[in-house]
């Protein structure tokens, strides 16, 4: 084992774009999805032209009853198009979240210098915990309502200029050509007035992150900073919030007066210069609610793109998260000249990262402590050779919030029927459940020495929260891996040898 064999430079990594993001949503229920939309526009406009057969009936004495059951077997096959269509939604959504989450733990599982980068973290993980699902769906939802919209405007602007007048489609299309280049002339603007939103929104919900030991700790000090900062924070979102709906309201009531001006000077006109033609003029009467609905459906279109806009931008600031990096200044937190490895009572110096892998390599087997002052680096130290050695270690870190199969056993392994009574149940899933930060610790040692098989454990302060006893026995667990493996590690044992000397 060899530092070349085992430590490559992690190479620059190309950002993810929002075209890839959305290819994550490119899949078979997305298909069928678009499918069933355009099925369901199809009937729409089979409905719109059996209501122009019916109002030419109506005028030469010939309409009958199947008329209007025809009618309704359209429409509401229409409405059951639409609703199955949603059901794929959601599928080609939850596929989408999912392949996102498994291409971020894929980029990112060798990054760990990242995991003591707050700032990093807390631009990261507001989507990971739930602005992406929130987002993914929500333009999942945006861009089939603008697809339904479009779909069916077509096609029953194509009816109605067959059918009655061929101003008609025009005039739905010159709406829409007009509303769009008002949008298009303010996007920049609209896309930066949501891009502050959602920046405000995650430093909402960021400082969210540590409600939990400021309100429950019951300190008044840190209590009063916490709710300072959020009352801050929550008035700046505030106003984000508010700028972004004007904006968004302001056009959307501009566009619906301006459609509704164009699509009904155009069916006047048509009335003028079709007054002696009844049976244009009743099918132009039996189609009104239509055209009215369409106008607002133009208006809808176009004004929807505002929220389309604003999701795109925000799935940039998740494809900028897929493959967020390190404080550059990472390896200079590290005080070298403060820092003494320890291995067989000898003290050993290391000058960089490359000497602390060479001293780690050097010997298959035994434990090599860490010491050094309070903010000497030592386990940003640990994170680095984490980083170096990649996934021939194994990294426990003093803030430890990884995924250990003890605490998810009472949800995971629990059988489906139970001869238990309920409340016995209860009361023991919530005792295998509940553990101290002591037993905590000794439990996810335990795990480790029986379930991974790592040439090199990085452990950072696993005796932290140990009382004596369960100090000695975890002492043993590590001795067990010293045996089979190299262990680097940092020690509460090393407090009190320093007390000692």
């Amino acid at each position: 084992m060899t530092i070349a064999h085992l430590s490559e430079p992690l190479r620059a990594r190309p950002p993810i774009t929002r075209l890839q993001f959305v290819q994550y949503l490119l899949c078979q229920p997305l298909y069928i999805m678009i499918t069933l939309m355009v099925t369901e526009a199809l009937l729409a406009a089979l409905t719109t032209w059996l209501m122009i057969r019916a109002g030419r009936a109506v005028t030469n004495n010939t309409f009958m009853v199947s008329d209007l059951i025809w009618i309704f077997v359209a429409q509401s096959a229409s409405y059951l198009a639409g609703a199955l269509s949603w059901y794929f939604a959601e599928r080609a959504g939850f596929r989408a979240f999912g392949r996102y989450m498994l291409q971020f733990a894929r980029d990112n599982r060798s990054y760990t210098r990242l995991l003591s980068d707050k700032q990093a973290r807390e631009e990261v993980e507001p989507f990971l915990t739930n602005t992406t699902f929130i987002n993914i769906f929500n333009f999942m939802y945006e861009m089939e309502d603008q697809l339904k919209l479009l779909l069916g405007l077509i096609f029953n602007s194509i009816v109605l200029g067959v059918e009655i007048d061929a101003g008609l489609p025009a005039a739905y299309a010159a709406t829409f050509a007009i509303l769009m280049a008002i949008q298009l002339s303010v996007r920049r603007r609209i896309a930066d007035i949501y891009l502050e939103n959602q920046r405000q929104n995650n430093r909402v919900i960021a400082h969210g992150y540590t409600a939990w030991d400021n309100v429950f700790s019951g300190n008044r000090y840190n209590w009063r900073l916490w709710l300072g900062g959020f009352k801050s924070k929550l008035r700046d979102c505030f106003r984000a919030q508010v700028k972004a709906i004007m904006a968004r309201e302001g056009l959307s009531a501009l566009g619906g007066i301006i459609g509704l001006a164009i699509v009904f000077s155009t069916m006047t006109y048509v009335v003028i210069a079709n007054a002696g033609d009844t049976e244009v003029l009743i099918a132009l009467a039996a189609t009104l609610p239509r055209q009215i609905e369409m106008t607002n459906q133009v208006h809808q279109l176009t004004s929807g793109w505002n929220d389309v806009l604003a999701l795109w931008t925000r799935l940039g600031g998740v494809a900028r998260s897929m493959r967020p990096e390190p404080d550059p200044n990472f390896d200079r937190r590290i005080k070298f000249d403060r820092l003494v490895l320890r291995e067989d009572g000898r003290g050993n110096i290391c000058s960089s990262v490359e000497g602390a892998m060479r001293l780690a390599l050097a010997k298959r087997r035994g434990r090599v402590l860490v010491r050094g002052g309070n903010g000497t680096g030592k386990s940003t130290l640990l994170a680095a050779l984490k980083a170096e050695i990649k996934n021939r270690a194994y990294y426990w870190p003093t803030t430890d919030r990884l995924a250990f199969r003890f605490a998810t056993q009472a949800n995971l392994d629990e059988p489906q029927v139970y001869d238990d009574d309920e409340d016995e149940l209860r009361s023991r899933k919530s005792k295998q459940a509940g553990f101290s930060s002591g037993e905590r610790q000794l439990r996810s040692l335990e795990e480790i020495v029986q379930h991974t098989d790592a040439a090199i454990y990085l452990l950072d302060e696993w005796d932290a929260n140990l009382d004596a006893s369960n100090r000695a026995m975890a002492d043993a667990l590590v001795e067990q891996l010293a045996h089979r493996a190299r262990v680097i590690e940092i020690s509460h044992r090393d407090r009190s040898d320093a007390a000692l000397s």
